[in-house]
């Protein structure tokens, strides 16, 4: 990648608003510049899921001068910085290293490109749309039907997932119309019902949702939303590329895969 060394963290925000523009995030969002210096020389940025202090302290090792996370650092204000605690952790190493650090959320779920796009076109579909003007979830059909049991490998495979919890009243013999969001779309269950879904693939479904869902007729198949918005960075790290800054995709996990009893 070409070298630019006249961009800085002002900059790079604003390339960030020509795809994921601001005015697509949700109110109660914060997204932008979540510590740092808006005149700060960027040439490399480090890309990762969730603003920790490890994901910090990644970026720093690897010559990045900002670090640009999905989840924001900061949703509420903070009464203190201490590093006793993640977020004061985070900012206490963000400042120390002179990383910057950007949250691109809610922003990039429904861009263009964005998270939902990004894994519609991993696993193929054709003809995806979004479900409605908010973008959050879409729904797309596979190019061939398949059995439910090789569907499901190709999702795991195809979006790097540890597992998937299958929900449903009744099984398909096979899987053709798909809806999906990424991360929580518990909320949008009712619009994959409206298009016919074989199959709606989110996370962070409730007990009494996934009761309603099924008896609804609904087959859920719930992933680790981590995992599944994860998928969406070498996308996300791709349009940073656009504007000459140099990127790495930082293997950093805030939350450990559970222990399965």
């Amino acid at each position: 990648m070409s070298e630019n060394t006249s961009l800085n963290v002002r900059k790079l925000l604003a390339h960030i608003e020509t795809f994921a523009s601001s005015e697509l995030a949700e109110e109660w969002d914060n997204i932008g510049l979540m510590a740092g210096d808006y005149n700060a020389e960027v040439k490399r940025v480090g890309i990762c899921l969730d603003a920790v202090s490890e994901a910090v302290i990644e970026a720093d090792n690897h010559g990045c001068e900002v670090l640009l996370c999905h989840h924001p650092l900061i949703f509420r204000p903070l009464k203190n910085i201490c590093v006793n605690y993640y977020q004061g952790r985070t900012i206490y190493e963000a400042v120390k290293r002179n990383v910057n650090i950007i949250a691109a959320h809610t922003n990039w779920d429904k861009a263009e490109e964005g998270v939902n796009t990004a894994l519609s076109s991993l696993l193929g579909l054709v003809k995806a749309k979004p479900f409605n003007a908010t973008a959050f979830g879409f729904h797309g059909v596979m190019p061939e039907s398949m059995n439910l049991k090789d569907f499901l490998e190709h999702v795991k495979i195809s979006w790097g997932l540890s597992r998937l919890d299958i929900y449903a009243n009744s099984l398909p013999e096979s899987i053709s119309r798909v809806s999906l969001c990424g991360g929580s779309g518990a909320e949008f269950w009712k619009l994959a019902v409206n298009r016919r879904a074989d199959i709606y693939i989110t996370a962070d479904m409730k007990y009494h949702e996934l009761i309603d869902a099924t008896r609804a007729g609904l087959v859920i198949a719930l992933a680790d939303h981590g995992e599944m918005e994860r998928a969406s960075l070498p996308k996300l790290a791709e349009k940073i590329s656009e504007c000459g800054a140099e990127t790495v995709i930082l293997n950093v996990k805030a939350l450990s895969s559970p222990l399965r009893i």
